[in-house]
């Protein structure tokens, strides 16, 4: 439903058919190999191109969080923390201690690395960052776009998440996604062929009416 909806909802909002089609396989493309599924990082991208009517954005800032997060080993309910934090400090645009605190916990050596690009080190690096985005020295906007420069370069984040996330549980989730794609794509092409009842909601609903009538002559 979340990969089906996807397209429908940027159309609502404005972007272009194949503007969501190009944006669906780039995150299909940045999560390939890594223990993460394509519904979680699709919700993530709608989420934040809904904030900031950027598209491109949004699935360059989710595939560069999921990098970080991962790259500093952080665990799916961390990650998941850590991304709610930001999310929200992307809505506002400025920062706060408790926000800045959670991301410290769930991505700490992409925050370091981030902290040094800009020019920060020592133990201090992390707070400096934080002074200098809380006093509009670097702007939420330039620290995101550090993210992804930094994800997408030789070396960053994108490889060191996938180099970090090598394993056996790793293998047998991208098992899972795989099978989750797969069963998708069928699900998808079944879709297609019931079009003349309304797909396969139309079906069930159908259904439902008949169990409704049944129960009402009983």
């Amino acid at each position: 439903d979340t990969l089906q909806n996807f397209p429908r909802v940027l159309q609502l909002m404005g972007f272009d058919a194949t503007d969501a089609e190009k944006a669906i396989n780039r995150l299909s493309d940045g999560i390939d190999g890594l223990p993460t599924t394509l519904d979680s990082v699709a919700s993530t991208t709608q989420r934040i191109a809904l904030m900031t009517g950027d598209l491109d954005g949004a699935v360059e800032t989710t595939l560069a969080l999921n990098n970080a997060f991962l790259a500093s080993g952080a665990s799916t309910a961390d990650a998941n923390r850590g991304l709610e934090q930001f999310v929200q400090m992307l809505a506002t645009g400025t920062v706060d201690l408790q926000s800045w605190r959670t991301l410290q916990e769930t991505m700490p050596i992409a925050l370091n690395k981030t902290a040094e690009a800009f020019g920060f080190a020592g133990e201090s690096a992390q707070n400096d960052l934080y002074e200098a985005l809380k006093s509009g020295e670097i702007t939420f906007d330039e620290f995101n776009n550090k993210l992804i420069e930094l994800s997408n370069e030789t070396g960053g984040f994108a490889d060191m998440a996938r180099e970090g996330s090598t394993g056996i549980a790793t293998s047998w989730q991208n098992i899972r996604t795989a099978i989750v794609k797969g069963v998708a794509d069928v699900i998808g092409v079944i879709d297609e062929s019931l079009a003349s009842f309304g797909g396969i909601s139309g079906v069930l609903d159908s259904v439902k009416v008949g169990i409704q009538t049944v129960f009402g002559f009983i």
